[in-house]
């Protein structure tokens, strides 16, 4: 073998008490290739990890032979992993899939790790044309048998997150100029990394965690949404999340973070899952924060029972009372329901009268407002809007004071204010207007709100309810027009904010694609529609149990498919 010269190779382990192991060769080898690295090719050269010589049989020799295996090596150390190889100057060494990220969902890409202690690196190795990142995929095969469930699972950071070895840059170039690579990985990626998980890639986001759609991308370019035509937006602020795990077979999982809609918006636009989970339920330290009694992490996927394997193992729930077996009722928020196109308003309530008699319990008309005139917490003569809606926008006084430490810093380095986007400028110039007594009173108010709703709404039969709200209207929102539509859609504590005001787990799912005639393609796309279901604080795990029960029991997928369409994909 000439220096330099590569071989494909495949490890096989052989456990210490095997004997007669053909059932475990052609039981191995038929596991070997569904993995999505692994092909026949890598079968030319074969080397057991075997505690003797004589546990291969001639018949297993055989067998590999047949499979196109035309050498073998038995070696007794341990230091290899099970799978795909390739032979470099007598080493051996793992091989990775390159996958091109050309959807651009990713501020990096990432060398798997070495260990669950160790520091991430850059993965510097682009597309064939140089345009795109290139994601470094490697086999499953070594994580077979791993302890945790979550072994050998491929996840994605947003770039909110802290990862250990890796810049922070919160889709703002000055603030990731600003500080240096992190020292600790954020509590909920150690908690995966422990777990067996591979993180490739950290992925981009709204600056700051603000609304923004593309045309605001300054610094960095929006990814794009695989969905209908190719050139919606892919809604925010966990925008490369959603993009990349609707764009890519090979990832499993997505983090994201929210606050107040940015995991279940671009869970909508993007057409997966999406999760909030109760607050309480999973640490928030190392995440860059934005409003701190609000943030969560999540996480968006393809597939709803992946979802419940990954939260039942994710997140935790000691601190929270006993979820109920059942959920009692289900609440319509009429008030929510009046600004959503009345025709997916009433697709959207077809599906909660089905999911009703699905679980048998009441569909239940509620308008919140009305039913604050009926029974206000307070002496106050106001109504409901004009006791929340002041409330919640002191939450940019948060949004700005959080930011203080970068701007402080980036003055000191480089004597000048840092670059951040017109509408961030706009929420800072909001935030640093509010007052610490004003920021005080209004957290008052929400505080209120929340006691009221777990008292006025969440009671008699609506104790353990569901509720089915809206995220957005499908709609196309192209990704080349400036946004002229609110932001939020609604004041005061909206379809977004009911989840982090009453610390309650949101689930987004989509239930229909909604036809539309686009401007970029000259034909009928198709836009995902979703909605969200928000459970009781701790009814993590039963709302995606509920979830699966009713999709399926409506035959509606509780996995999409990744590309244009959530669906079945059309005929070639």
């Amino acid at each position: 073998m000439k220096s330099g010269e590569m071989r494909l190779a495949t490890v096989f382990k052989i456990p210490q008490h095997e004997d007669g192991l053909d059932p475990f060769i052609s039981k191995h080898l038929a596991e070997y290739m569904l993995d999505d690295v692994f092909s026949q090719e890598f079968l030319a050269v074969v080397v057991f990890i075997v505690p003797r010589k004589s546990c291969v049989s001639k018949e297993e020799i055989k067998v590999l032979e047949e499979n196109g295996m035309k050498e073998y090596i038995f070696v007794s150390s341990t230091d290899y992993s099970p799978g795909p190889h390739v032979i470099v100057d007598q080493e051996l060494r793992e091989v990775w899939k390159l996958v091109e990220d050309s959807y651009a969902s990713c501020m990096v890409t990432l060398k798997p790790q070495t260990g669950p202690s160790s520091a991430l690196e850059p993965f510097r190795v682009t597309s064939q044309d140089g345009q795109d990142l290139s994601f470094a995929i490697p086999s499953r095969i070594k994580s077979y048998g791993h302890a945790s469930p979550l072994g050998g699972l491929r996840v994605l950071i947003k770039d909110n997150i802290d990862l250990k070895g890796i810049k922070t840059s919160v889709g703002n170039r000055a603030f990731y100029n600003t500080f240096p690579p992190k020292e600790e990985s954020a509590d909920c990626v150690q908690k995966l990394v422990n777990s067996g998980v591979v993180v490739v890639g950290k992925t981009k986001l709204n600056s700051f965690g603000n609304w923004e759609e593309p045309m605001e991308y300054t610094d960095y370019q929006a990814p794009w949404n695989p969905r209908a035509d190719g050139y919606q937006s892919p809604g925010g602020s966990s925008s490369g999340s959603a993009a990349a795990i609707v764009a890519y077979d090979c990832l499993d999982i997505a983090l994201g973070t929210d606050t107040w809609g940015s995991i279940t918006r671009p869970a909508h636009w993007c057409g997966c899952f999406g999760f909030r989970p109760s607050i309480g339920a999973i640490s928030t330290k190392g995440i860059e924060p934005y409003v701190q009694s609000w943030d969560i992490p999540g996480f968006l996927a393809r597939d709803l029972g992946h979802c419940r394997e990954f939260a039942a193992e994710w997140l935790a729930f000691d601190e929270f009372e006993k979820a109920p077996e059942q959920f009692s009722s289900i609440i319509w928020p009429t008030d929510y329901w009046k600004i959503i196109d009345a025709k997916q308003a009433s697709e959207a309530k077809s599906f909660a009268q089905r999911a009703a008699a699905k679980l048998n319990v009441n569909l239940v008309d509620i308008s919140f407002e009305k039913c604050w005139s009926a029974s206000p917490p307070t002496k106050v003569a106001t109504t409901l809007q004009q006791f929340i809606n002041p409330a919640t926008e002191v939450l940019a006084f948060d949004v700005y004071q959080n930011s203080e430490k970068f701007r402080l810093r980036h003055e000191d380095l480089f004597g000048r204010a840092p670059y951040t986007t017109l509408q961030n400028e706009r929420i800072w110039s909001a935030g640093k207007a509010i007052t610490q007594k004003q920021r005080d009173e209004g957290f008052k108010r929400i505080n209120t709100y929340r006691e009221w709703f777990q008292q006025a709404v969440r009671a008699n039969e609506n104790t353990n309810a569901i509720v089915i709200m809206p995220i957005e209207s499908a709609e196309p929102r192209y990704r080349d027009e400036f946004p002229e539509f609110r932001r939020p859609p609604q004041g005061g504590i909206n379809a977004l904010a009911l989840g982090p005001v009453t610390k309650s787990p949101v689930l987004a799912i989509p239930i229909a694609e909604v036809p539309y005639h686009s401007r970029v393609s000259g034909q009928e796309e198709r836009l995902p529609f979703a909605v969200a279901l928000m459970g009781t604080p701790g009814s993590d795990l039963q709302l995606i149990d509920t979830a699966i029960e009713i999709l399926s029991h409506l035959n509606l997928p509780t996995v999409v498919q990744t590309g244009r369409h959530m669906y079945k994909k059309p005929e070639q």
